[in-house]
């Protein structure tokens, strides 16, 4: 990948200088994204242990190929994006909590928003995730509340068209929007999906101390990461799953 983003920008004369600005861009999406939202992904599922048992559910019924001695097991990741709703709302959920970076915009002329917002020429606007990511007026009374159902169809129920999301669409913002919307969107969900699949199938994941689970808030560390990392550790046991024992796992792009 890194070759063929190399060959690319040769053939269109992109400059050295240029082409490590376009590099840090790709690993901010990578690193400083990717990794805290799949941090927030599996706490989250681990932390509600009805959620957890759901997901669980609906993976084992769409997105998993056994051998026949049961032996092999294959994640079919292209079937899980699909048919997995409820594991996909998780991931948007997350994004709509997690995500407080800024889209930010030229004013390239003076334009009048909505008859009374006077933007001239040559400011910069921001647009906060965070702000509309817990707007009632988009998201209801609950919008400070995890409720990954939100997501679904009918609000409640796994199955079916993601309908909630056209309602939405203005105030979920995590990968921007218009001519800058993340190309990497589409990787970055099957991915954080995958990881937290098989998370969700191999192993239990529990607090350290016996306690209840404690969901760190986010360590503001730079505004070019829309997905900040945790202000501190959460210590766990991982142990797997009973009757999981010897299960060889696989993936598939199914």
């Amino acid at each position: 990948m890194t070759l063929r983003r190399h060959l690319i920008n040769t053939k269109y004369n992109i400059t050295n200088w240029n082409a490590g600005r376009l590099e840090v861009g790709v690993l901010l999406g990578i690193l400083a994204n990717i990794i805290p939202t799949m941090f927030y992904m599996i706490i989250h599922i681990f932390s509600d242990e009805q959620l957890l048992q759901r997901i669980r559910t609906e993976l084992e019924a769409s997105a998993i190929a056994r051998s026949s001695d049961g032996s092999t097991q294959t994640l079919k990741v292209m079937s899980m994006r699909a048919y997995c709703h409820l594991l996909h709302a998780t991931f948007k959920e997350v994004l709509r909590h997690h995500a407080l970076g800024s889209s930010v915009r030229y004013v390239r002329e003076d334009i009048l928003l909505d008859g009374k917002y006077f933007l001239k020429k040559g400011m910069v606007v921001q647009m906060p995730m965070g702000v509309m990511h817990r707007n009632r007026h988009a998201w209801g009374n609950d919008a400070t509340s995890f409720r990954p159902e939100r997501f679904l169809a009918d609000g409640s129920e796994e199955g079916g068209k993601n309908v909630r999301q056209t309602n939405t669409a203005h105030a979920f913002r995590p990968f921007g929007g218009g001519t800058s919307l993340c190309p990497g969107r589409h990787v970055a969900t099957l991915e954080t999906m995958a990881l937290a699949a098989l998370m969700v199938l191999r192993f239990d994941v529990r607090p350290a101390n016996g306690g209840d689970w404690v969901i760190p808030e986010p360590r503001q560390e730079s505004m070019a990461t829309n997905v900040f990392p945790p202000e501190k550790d959460v210590r766990v046991k991982v142990a797997g799953r009973a009757g999981a024992e010897g299960v060889k796992w696989s993936f598939s792009m199914g």
